[in-house]
């Protein structure tokens, strides 16, 4: 119960921090430095930072966090993933499956990373802000 009390806590501190429009200032306080080497590898070197500012205020670097929508599907991982991207939200070429067309595991770092990728490029293509799936926005 006094986990679920915590996870609560986080919850809302972080809801408060996008309903007032607040940004993180500094990710240092965080723990998300441990992902550095990763982020480097996935993505390009000039968005590693914007992906270590947006983990830390989405997920805290923890793989673990999941965050329950209001619709029904969970947010899960480093990057707060939503399940809805697994099934591409009813558009096939929108979804983030393995390739055996088994869903994969939002809560494993690489792959939770990976999926941001194509979550952030999906944007570029389609024309939206950098960015604009996350609740959280980079410094």
């Amino acid at each position: 119960m006094r986990f679920i009390r915590l996870l609560s806590f986080i919850a809302l501190s972080g809801l408060a921090l996008v309903g007032t429009g607040s940004q993180i200032d500094s990710y240092d306080q965080y723990d998300v430095e441990q992902w550095r080497p990763l982020v480097e590898d996935i993505f390009p070197a000039d968005e590693v930072d914007d992906v270590l500012s947006v983990m830390a205020c989405e997920s805290l670097g923890n793989p673990n966090t999941r965050y329950l929508e209001e619709w029904g599907d969970y947010s899960l991982g480093l990057m707060q993933i939503n399940e809805g991207w697994l099934f591409g939200w009813g558009q096939p070429e929108w979804a983030i499956l393995s390739h055996d067309d088994q869903p994969v595991d939002l809560t494993d770092p690489a792959t939770n990373l990976q999926a941001a990728k194509f979550v952030r490029y999906y944007e570029d293509s389609s024309g939206h802000p950098p960015w604009s799936q996350w609740a959280c926005q980079p410094e």
